[in-house]
């Protein structure tokens, strides 16, 4: 476990980022997604709907009984047809603001009771991309210790990404909080992979770092999940955009 972090507050909200056809931001650019980044045409197949609902089930499992919460339903609906990875995208330049999309998109994206409540799994792997809930602030619950939720955000990643401690020394790592404590206030913890870019040919760019963040409120409530190391470093060999 890392000790003795300090806890710094820093401004940031966590974005529901969702598929918005035709625009998304990179490096300080805002370009035209060209149509051979659109997501792959054509239904899900049931067996990926039935993967992709159990792995994310599955993830939402150990969340919640890391939360104390026990007796949820799941209440994420799997979308017929395939859609954009919020955090992930790989696209070479042809000028200052035009770019081309170098990796076919074919998230299984789930929508939960709310716009607040929102999920993506790899079709390809049915790995849990990422994954969003709601969170009731009007009855935060009691606090926990900085040493409690690290423990139970470090046992999250553990069972649902089993690479973790083997990645984890090859990228940042970032802590952070947003709101006052028992107020909105809400932990983060970030790893980035940095040296990502470098092995990528040159004219090519991610949409951004390929990044772990794991977001639980004061009193160990986790309610969202992000990972798209994976996915990242699975595009490079498929698409053979190694240097």
């Amino acid at each position: 476990m890392t000790k003795n972090i300090r806890i710094t507050a820093v401004i940031a909200s966590v974005a529901i980022v969702g598929a918005i056809a035709g625009v998304y931001t990179l490096s300080g650019h805002k370009a035209p997604r060209e149509g051979n980044v659109a997501p792959v045409e054509g239904a899900v197949s049931q067996t990926e709907l039935d993967k992709a609902t159990a792995s994310l089930k599955s993830a939402l499992s150990v969340a919640d009984r890391l939360s104390g919460i026990t007796g949820t339903g799941f209440d994420f609906q799997a979308q017929p047809t395939y859609g954009h990875y919020g955090n992930f995208g790989l696209v070479k330049y042809v000028n200052q603001v035009k770019g081309v999309g170098l990796v076919d998109e074919m998230a299984i994206t789930f929508h939960g009771e709310t716009d607040n409540d929102n999920a993506e799994v790899d079709s390809k792997t049915g790995q849990v991309i990422s994954f969003h809930r709601s969170v009731d602030y009007a009855n935060p619950g009691k606090e926990k210790t900085q040493a409690e939720i690290e423990t139970a955000m470090r046992t999250f990643l553990n069972e649902v990404y089993p690479d973790f401690k083997q990645v984890e020394p090859t990228l940042t790592f970032s802590p952070g909080m947003k709101g006052v404590r028992l107020n909105n206030g809400n932990y983060f913890f970030d790893w980035e992979d940095n040296d990502y870019q470098k092995q990528l040919p040159e004219g090519v760019e991610a949409e951004r770092a390929p990044f772990i963040q794991v977001g639980i409120t004061s009193s160990g409530y986790i309610f969202s999940y992000n990972n798209t190391i994976d996915i990242y470093h699975d595009a490079l060999k498929e698409f053979n955009l190694t240097q």
